[in-house]
């Protein structure tokens, strides 16, 4: 939900689809609210009585009264502005919609009305059988014993320390060492990059 702090910064120009269909859903449904509904969307919009009856005469609705319309009587806010014709319910997904759909981005960022989550499905053919993750796991296990292990005081050596090591690879890669001239090159690689 949208607190009253952004709903105040919403504009009061005319948002209706189909002036129409504002004109006889929103007639409805105040009608119909509550009078604690009533004086909750009043204060929300911060208006008076009389904005709502001139939605009646002209079918006009702003983003200002749409959304606290919406949220206290518990329809998707695209229903009063005619958009949709099934009244649903409110949802922070449709309000973002809606307030996107006019230009409130700022709104939405401020408000931190974010996307909505939806998990995604695993086609069957996609989940590992137990084999499958078996030799996923011995895979995992064979990587992690070839890859190079650290010395463990390694972070303690000076950088004289690294220099004299650095030398010393260099001589051997000099000396014709393969294994010397691959690390060499992949420390000039870690180095330049």
């Amino acid at each position: 939900m949208l607190e009253a702090q952004y709903i105040q910064k919403l504009k009061q120009t005319n948002i209706s689809f189909d002036g129409a269909k504002t004109k006889e859903r929103v007639e409805k449904l105040w009608k119909a609210a509550a009078a604690e509904q009533k004086e909750a969307i009043l204060e929300l919009a911060g208006v008076i009585t009389a904005t709502i009856y001139r939605v009646y005469r002209t079918g006009s609705i702003s983003a200002k009264l749409t959304v606290p319309l919406a949220h206290t009587l518990n329809v998707n806010p695209f229903y009063l502005t005619g958009h949709e014709d099934e009244p649903g319910a409110f949802s922070d997904e449709a309000l973002r919609k809606l307030l996107l759909k006019y230009g409130y981005k700022k709104i939405v960022e401020e408000a931190n009305l974010k996307r909505p989550y939806k998990r995604q499905q695993v086609p069957a053919e996609e989940v590992p059988t137990p084999a499958a993750q078996e030799t996923v796991e011995v895979e995992t296990e064979a990587v992690a014993l070839l890859a190079p292990q650290l010395p463990p005081d390694c972070d303690t050596l000076t950088i004289d320390d690294l220099n004299l090591l650095l030398s010393a690879l260099t001589i051997q890669a000099k000396a014709g060492i393969a294994s010397a001239k691959e690390k060499l090159a992949q420390i000039r690689l870690v180095l330049l990059a």
